[in-house]
């Protein structure tokens, strides 16, 4: 028995010592890793930086791929080469003038309903215009230092004594029209030609922005505007009985040109108010507020002339309404929202109603998607002129339509290229990890 117990008390000894060392070895590897806390250190940091590459140059690569196929804003002043006509003189070439456009672009030109906003940036103001189609040019006016002159420009800083409001738009327009209506051929219609020589029935519409005091410089825009007057080139009001008279209603008279004040001239009364506004300057109109056609408490009739009113003057005077989009509120990344959706429809609606072309300015310019989706629902909601600043992009209609498809398009795409390179990240860290492991059992 006793040879029996000390037999079996040595076969457990081995598994005993077996145990020991095992222990042993622990101690000892943990002993040599804090011993050598620079190579763990070293592998913690690779770890993190093989994350933040991931994760950063992948952000990186999205952003640069949304700019190049998605968000890339041209230029909005580039050379404008439309559709609408055919020239071997391109106007980004070419220096244009009355002749040049009568003889060359004139000839194919289709108005389009669209407005060429700060027209005058261009670099060729009006004419570029004229040879894309739009129906309507925009013109920035500061009173010149003596008082006697109009400079177009957007800032102060950018006015200069050669670009007036007379050399970039008065002189040509009016030039352009004399021979469009030459002296010794008698119109049966009864009517001048309009600028467009495939649509001449096509007013052109001259929004004047009026930057300063509108009380000093609308009497100097009504004394240039004498000579496209007196060749009965502009719009204007007039009575049925060919008289004033402040119980009856005056009928707008369309001509080649119309001029809209706007701007400054807002906050003037130089145009007059009440009943008293029908007998001034009655071939220059103004922009209504558009947003002030949809309450019904901005309405009504003027008691002296019973005429209509809005904002208390004649809705005779107004001929175009307009708002800031972006002002009024900001579209969200899919577009408009349903309620700014039908905020804007209802402003569309009011306008039409009350005869006045409508205009919404300040959209969005980018994404090109984006930009192209609003262009597209005002258009369908029949915007009077729609505002452009790309008005090579505007007038061919040749608008990116696929805006929400492109938003989920990019969304998947970005999200896989993330995901992706996280993954990857995750696999050749942990492949890394284990290798370092191998390394340091083959070294024990």
């Amino acid at each position: 028995m006793a040879g029996a117990t000390i037999t079996e008390m040595d076969k457990d000894k081995p598994a005993t010592i077996s145990q020991d060392g095992l222990e042993h070895d622990q101690k000892r590897r943990r002993r040599r890793r804090h011993s050598d806390p620079s190579r763990y250190e070293i592998l913690c940091a690779r770890s993190l930086l093989l994350w933040l590459i991931a994760s950063g140059g992948t952000g990186l690569t999205i952003g640069i791929i949304l700019v190049i196929t998605w968000a890339a804003q041209p230029k909005a002043m580039r050379p404008t080469q439309s559709h609408n006509f055919i020239s071997i003189n391109p106007i980004a070439t070419s220096s244009p003038s009355p002749d040049t456009y009568l003889n060359d672009y004139a000839k194919s030109v289709i108005p389009v309903p669209v407005h060429s906003h700060n027209d005058y940036w261009r670099p060729h103001p009006l004419y570029s215009a004229l040879a894309a189609g739009c129906m309507s040019v925009e013109a920035d006016v500061w009173l010149s230092p003596n008082g006697n002159d109009l400079y177009v420009g957007h800032r102060r800083s950018s006015l200069s004594a050669s670009r007036t409001l007379q050399t970039l738009y008065l002189n040509p327009i009016k030039e352009i029209l004399d021979k469009l209506n030459p002296s010794n051929v008698t119109d049966l219609d009864g009517g001048p030609n309009g600028v467009f020589h495939t649509a001449p029935d096509t007013t052109l519409v001259l929004l004047i922005d009026i930057k300063g005091n509108a009380t000093d410089i609308w009497p100097v825009v009504d004394k240039q505007l004498e000579p496209l007057r007196k060749s009965g080139y502009l719009s204007t009001l007039e009575y049925s009985n060919g008289t004033s008279s402040s119980k009856s209603a005056p009928v707008f008279k369309q001509g080649p040109v119309t001029v809209v004040a706007s701007g400054n001239i807002g906050k003037s009364n130089v145009t007059g108010v009440g009943c008293d506004a029908l007998n001034r300057y009655k071939d220059s109109f103004l922009d209504a507020p558009i947003d002030a056609l949809v309450d019904d408490a901005n309405l009504g009739k003027l008691a002296d002339c019973q005429v209509d009113s809005l904002l208390d003057r004649p809705l005779a005077k107004f001929y175009t309404a307009s708002a800031p989009l972006m002002h009024t509120f900001r579209p969200t990344n899919s577009g408009l929202s349903s309620s700014q959706k039908d905020h804007v429809r209802a402003a569309l609606q009011a306008a039409a109603a009350k005869n006045l072309t409508s205009r919404y300015w300040s959209l969005p310019s980018w994404p090109i998607s984006r930009r192209d989706h609003v262009w597209q629902f005002l258009v369908d909601e029949g915007v009077g002129l729609l505002n452009a600043d790309d008005i090579e992009s505007a007038t061919r209609l040749e608008w990116n339509r696929a805006y929400k498809a492109e938003l989920v398009w990019i969304g998947i795409s970005s999200a896989y290229i993330f995901f992706a390179s996280l993954l990857f990240a995750y696999l050749y860290d942990r492949s890394s990890k284990n290798k370092s492991k191998t390394a340091a059992q083959e070294s024990a």
